[in-house]
């Protein structure tokens, strides 16, 4: 019996250094974890860029305090300049020649589509990106991808039932991007729009058209009195101005990713977007009502310490979010940073909330639901500042 007993304690000594053996996968190490990203720095759709500037800068303030669990974040950010095979390129080259553990914190609808197969197929975690396409939010389709937005079908549904609510009897304009993400919030306002309203006209747009001039004047000849524009950020300035200028008074509805005051509505001028509605997901720095509000405090000193250079509050709150959502799984990680193991803690995200949220809008995921944010907020342009309307919604 002896004899046993001390087997089985021998045993259990061999074993304990195993199990408690840290595991890398090329990226990381025992001081360093590295992520890659990437966004347009430049070309026509480069304002969206400050949101992955400021995940980087996210991670100065993180290796400022220690890094996480004693480990240096190395956060390598790319410019694709919005260009689909230009983002393959840096991914590559991220993943090839810089050894990053995982793609993190990324902007960009046809871009991140166009390195989803690439990474799927090596087993590379691609992670709180910034595009509704629904792609990144289905385990069966990309397993090793998962975005950080409501998918823009889902919020292209949501308008859609706001528009039916607030406007019932009214004629509907779409003006949409003529790629996946705006096809998306296209096909998403098709289903809950035409009970009480109705769409009278949908034209879409090029990325690379210098204006959008001649789709405003289409759409303000079908006498539509709602207007929504599923566009990025220059696109959607223009089609405001537009509107304005030429006498056309619709409700104009834009969606959350261009809902930002210094990337979209000032280049449109302030005056002009009066009454724009929008939806919402994290709170707006300019607001008054956050100034007391602890994440808004801490997040407006690491705006002044570390994000000076990027102007946008909203694609810096983004960013902010984002970087704190990698922080949470490389947390969950442990010693474990496999690449399995950051895939697995990122679809199994437990009540989480993101510093920058409005209050009630969590995010959580499990191994078969991808859709980490699941609840928006309504809000109207004043001229000054964003004001709420009503309380979180959920899809």
């Amino acid at each position: 019996m002896k004899k046993i007993a001390l087997t089985a304690v021998l045993l259990a000594l061999a074993i304990q250094p195993a199990l408690a053996q840290k595991k890398y996968d090329p990226g990381a190490s025992d001081t360093e974890v590295k992520v890659g990203g990437s966004g347009p720095f430049s070309g026509p759709g480069s304002v969206a860029g400050q949101l992955v500037k400021s995940v980087a800068a996210y991670f100065d303030m993180v290796n400022a305090n220690g890094g996480i669990n004693g480990r240096k974040i190395t956060y390598i950010a790319e410019d694709d300049a919005y260009q689909p095979p230009k983002a393959l390129e840096v991914t590559r080259k991220m993943v090839e020649q810089d050894q990053v553990l995982f793609i993190g914190g990324s902007i960009g609808t046809p871009t991140q589509l166009a390195i989803r197969g690439y990474l799927n197929e090596n087993k590379i975690p691609q992670l709180f990106l910034s595009s509704g396409n629904r792609a990144f939010y289905d385990p069966k389709i990309s397993p090793w991808s998962l975005g950080n937005s409501p998918t823009n079908f889902t919020e292209g549904r949501l308008i859609g039932k706001y528009i039916e609510q607030a406007f019932a009897g009214k004629k509907i304009a779409v003006l949409y991007q003529n790629d996946d993400l705006g096809k998306d919030y296209l096909a998403g306002i098709k289903e809950t729009t035409g009970t009480k309203t109705q769409i009278v006209a949908a034209v879409s747009y090029e990325i690379t058209d210098p204006t959008v001039d001649s789709q405003i004047a289409t759409l303000q000849a079908s006498g539509a009195e709602v207007f929504a524009s599923f566009s990025t950020p220059k696109a959607t300035s223009q089609a405001i101005r537009r509107a304005f200028d030429t006498g056309w008074k619709p409700q104009i509805i834009i969606p959350l990713i261009v809902a930002q005051i210094d990337g979209t509505l000032k280049p449109a001028g302030l005056d002009k977007a009066v009454g724009v509605i929008s939806e919402v997901a994290i709170k707006d720095a300019a607001d008054p009502q956050w100034a007391k509000d602890p994440d808004m405090i801490a997040f407006q000193a690491w705006r002044t310490k570390y994000n000076s250079a990027v102007p946008d509050p909203a694609l810096a709150a983004s960013g902010y979010n984002s970087g704190y959502m990698i922080s949470q799984v490389i947390k969950q990680a442990g010693d474990n940073l496999t690449r399995e193991n950051i895939m697995k803690q990122a679809a199994n995200l437990k009540d989480v909330h993101p510093p920058m949220n409005l209050p009630g809008i969590n995010v959580e995921t499990t191994p078969d639901n991808f859709r980490l944010a699941r609840k928006v907020q309504f809000q109207k342009f004043n001229g000054t500042n964003w004001e709420l309307i009503g309380t979180p919604v959920s899809d």
